[in-house]
């Protein structure tokens, strides 16, 4: 009994408490005690553990009576049955020491710092009881003059502390890798690229650097660091698909600046530059911000009521004149779900037309189509963060450190750290450049690359049975029909060397979990739905599907585009992806929404503008 407790718990100041795997003694120690209880400097909750600044330090022993020794906390694992002790008057001294030690070295004008009383070497020198240095002043950064190149970032490595924290969220976070250290000692100092100016260097604005930093050495012109704000708000970026959380300071009724929060499930303290820094557009002069009529052939000023009223009466007059099938609406994937919801509600039950479109139709029509004969749903089958969990990754028709760069840098974090990636694309993409096996085929040859692949699969027997037996239908004429195929013919066609193909093939079916993710290089095709259905055979033949670490991902465009989908803003889908055209279905909208719901083909968008174009169609309201 006294083994089994030894080995499952440890002592903090003389208390017991248990261990979990893997645990370091700081993150024993913030979980079992606070957050704050160890003061640190060059630790931050989304870098590994470093052990630059030892301001971390506390002593450990194996028995309450010891000895003790001191050690780094951050990245020393903590040791089942050990006696751990956070603040003696030993442990005391030396951060006390060591903190000094930083401070000679730099510029005590806190008065005038661009961090607003939030920085952390501040902080911690108040926490370890520093009234005065008692060392000389240093020399080494006073001299150093300011980097302000760049239109976002600024750098003063005056403050620079050497904590290593903004090299490592440009490699660990970002994996851009712009930021390193140069010079040894007292020379020590960052450096971008080659020693170049910040906007000289390939910095991609992400801004990670500036908040990981814990003085002002890196910041940015909103001061987002600063605390002398009004309130700071929760919210979702209204970009990509990703869904990243931001932090949004606000002074006077104001966005000031936005922060990545590192609480965030989906992007964990980090995000892109248009996620941080792409916030102005909401007061730039040129919004509209009254709605506008046009009188006399000049657009003029008019209130919200008068608006309303106008496109109240001039629907109902072209309803009642011309029939409601010459009226139309175009949705929005940046809109919220209710937006979307009621927007195809009031053209489907109140104009009684299908004429509802939006972008989640045009873009990644394919997907939803595709992965609904295969799966039964046009979503993504697992999480993003099943990244961390699976073994092998494949990127098809996708570009995603420039289109969806959160969900991107994690992929290039994956592929940077050598394992098995597969990247099938025409272009040479910054993913490419780290992935195992790059199959640069030709454009418009993804189902021709995917038959390749599925015919290794087969003949080399790599199947997993027991799933296709037990989940799928149809395998074997679906497996007849790929090992039909000529191998060499298809190889021509795609451009791509068979024994390359063979390679990613294997690579892909032999990982314990294999995830993929495709984009509109897979979509915007005339072969769109069957490259998907392809994928997800893919999928389905080697079982990857169902489980943590493995499925299929679309990475889809806009904010909310999967929802705009979901809500039925698609001429022949209504809300939940039900038949808009399948009469049985249909009395199940009307009874739900307790009105006559039409029948008819609705129009997709380019069949608007040729209705508007050839007559037919009288109006568009476009949201």
């Amino acid at each position: 009994m006294t083994y089994n407790k030894l080995n499952t718990i440890a002592y903090i100041n003389g208390s017991p408490y248990d261990i979990l795997p893997g645990e370091t003694i700081l993150s024993f120690i913030k979980r079992h005690k606070s957050k704050d209880a160890i003061p640190t400097l060059c630790d931050a909750p989304n870098l590994d553990p470093f052990g630059s600044c030892r301001v971390c330090s506390v002593e450990v022993g194996l028995s309450a009576d010891g000895p003790f020794r001191a050690q780094a906390s951050c990245h020393t694992p903590v040791m089942p049955g050990s006696f751990i002790l956070t603040d003696s008057d030993k442990i005391k001294k030396l951060r006390k020491n060591i903190v000094e030690l930083v401070l000679t070295d730099h510029p005590l004008d806190c008065l005038t710092c661009e961090v607003n009383n939030n920085c952390e070497l501040q902080t911690v020198a108040a926490r370890v009881g520093i009234r005065d240095v008692r060392y000389p002043e240093g020399k080494n950064h006073l001299d150093r003059t300011k980097d302000l190149s760049h239109p976002y970032m600024t750098m003063d490595l005056s403050k620079c502390i050497n904590c290593y924290r903004c090299v490592r969220a440009c490699d660990e976070v970002q994996g851009e890798m712009v930021l390193s250290m140069s010079g040894r000692g007292f020379d020590s100092r960052i450096i971008k690229g080659n020693d170049v100016s910040f906007f000289e260097s390939d910095c991609v604005s992400c801004g990670a650097c500036a908040q990981a930093c814990p003085t002002s050495a890196i910041s940015d012109v909103f001061e987002s660091k600063s605390v002398a704000v009004d309130q700071k708000i929760r919210t979702v970026c209204t970009y990509c698909g990703v869904g990243c959380n931001l932090e949004v300071s606000v002074v006077n009724d104001r966005v000031k600046s936005i922060q990545a929060p590192y609480d965030a499930e989906v992007n964990q303290g980090h995000t892109c530059l248009k996620g941080r820094f792409a916030f102005s557009f909401y007061e730039h002069p040129d919004r509209i911000k009254t709605p506008l009529l046009r009188k006399n052939g000049e657009l003029v000023p008019v209130s919200w009521d008068e608006a309303y009223r106008f496109i109240a009466d001039k629907l109902t007059e072209i309803k009642h004149q011309y029939g409601p099938d010459a009226i139309a609406g175009i949705s929005s994937a940046r809109c919220t779900n209710e937006e979307n919801y009621l927007m195809q509600k009031f053209i489907r039950a109140v104009i009684g037309t299908n004429n509802i479109d939006c972008c989640a139709r045009v873009c990644h029509s394919p997907t939803a189509l595709g992965m609904q004969k295969a799966f039964g749903t046009g979503a993504a089958t697992n999480s993003i963060e099943d990244i961390k969990l699976t073994d092998c990754i494949m990127v098809i028709g996708a570009n995603p450190t420039d289109a969806h760069p959160v969900t991107g840098a994690k992929l290039k974090q994956f592929a940077m750290k050598g394992k098995p990636t597969i990247v099938i694309d025409p272009r040479r993409t910054e993913l490419a450049k780290y992935a195992t096996y790059h199959l640069a085929l030709k454009p418009g040859t993804n189902v021709a690359l995917l038959n390749m692949m599925l015919y290794y699969i087969i003949s080399e027997n790599l199947e997993d049975s027991s799933f296709i037996e037990k989940r799928t239908e149809g395998y074997q004429s679906f497996r007849e029909q790929i090992l039909a195929l000529n191998i060499d013919e298809l190889a021509q066609i795609t451009g791509v060397d068979k024994n390359l193909v063979r390679k990613a093939a294997i690579a892909y079916a032999t990982a314990p979990n294999a995830m993929s993710f495709h984009g509109l290089g897979v979509t915007e095709h005339t072969q769109g739905t069957f490259t998907v259905m392809l994928i997800s055979d893919l999928a389905m033949i080697t079982g990857n599907i169902g489980r943590p670490g493995v499925g299929v991902n679309p990475l889809r465009g806009q904010n909310n585009v999967q929802g705009a989908a979901d809500m039925g803003c698609q001429p022949h889908q209504g809300a939940g992806y039900l038949n808009a055209y399948d009469p049985e279905i249909n009395k199940q909208y009307e009874a739900f929404y307790k009105t006559q719901i039409p029948l008819g083909k609705g129009l997709k968008i380019p069949e608007m503008f040729d209705a508007s174009i050839n007559g037919q169609l009288k109006a568009l309201w476009l949201m």
